[in-house]
Parts: C-alpha cells; structure tokens; sequence
C-alpha cells in the first residue's frame, strides 16, 4: 500500500499534550484551535485531500516527565482519542455536534498509524508532531 503525504509535518511546541480527562471539551478546542492556527489556510485543501480518504496518521509526542522515575502519567492511547476527535468532523459522540477540523469523518478512516511518546525535560519543549498520509 502506497502512501501520499497529504499534510507535511506540523510541529507543535510550547503545547503539553493533553489526553481526555477532566475539561476534555475545553481541551479538544484548544487543540482544534492550536492545529487551525499552525495548518492556517491550507486547512480546505487538506480537507478536500483527506475527507473519507484511508489515512496514516505518524505522530510523536513530547510530554514532559511527571514522576521521579522519569517516566510520563499520560498514556499514549489517551493523548491518540483527543488528537483524532480534534481532527474530525464532530468532537463529541452522541452528542450536540461540536465542530472538529474535518480533516476526516471520524478515526474509523484511519487505516495506518505510527505514534509514539518522547520524555523531554522542559515545559517548552512538551509538543507534538504530526504528519497525515492517504493512500494512493
């Protein structure tokens, strides 16, 4: 299976990366909004590009290290669910719809995925990187 890059590596910095406990609402906004602003006005092309397109999502976390053996409370799975809410139509299910980016219907159109999760030792550097494939 061959795969198209369909929106190159976002970095995001100076963003802990959050997972969906407490204020998860409040928190997939904020990154809904964090992802439009550094996306900026190539969001309708990516949209056009991905929307119901098979997807291969390869995303790297930066968190920082929250215990004293150096190892992060927040679970790679955890930080995946409010990433691909963000990225879809709706942020919420079964609920009043609130508007994700649309980059795709929902996470059922992800067919590939690379993730992992890189400790880092300062606040700044928490982040993530993120680069979405369709295939061909």
């Amino acid at each position: 299976m061959s795969w198209e890059v369909v929106l190159e590596k976002v970095k995001i910095r100076d963003f802990p990366p959050l997972t969906a406990s407490k204020n998860k609402l409040d928190r997939k906004i904020a990154l809904k909004e964090r992802l439009s602003a550094e996306i900026g006005k190539n969001l309708p092309k990516i949209q056009k590009r991905t929307h119901e397109k098979l997807l291969f999502v390869d995303v790297c976390f930066y968190v920082h290290e929250s215990d004293e053996q150096g190892k992060s409370k927040k679970d790679l799975d955890n930080l995946l669910k409010i990433l691909f809410d963000a990225l879809s139509d709706n942020m919420v299910n079964g609920q009043k719809p609130i508007e994700g980016l649309g980059i795709m219907k929902n996470d059922s159109y992800i067919y590939k995925m690379k993730c992992e999760k890189i400790p880092v030792d300062l606040d700044e550097k928490q982040g993530f990187d993120l680069l979405i494939s369709r295939k061909n």
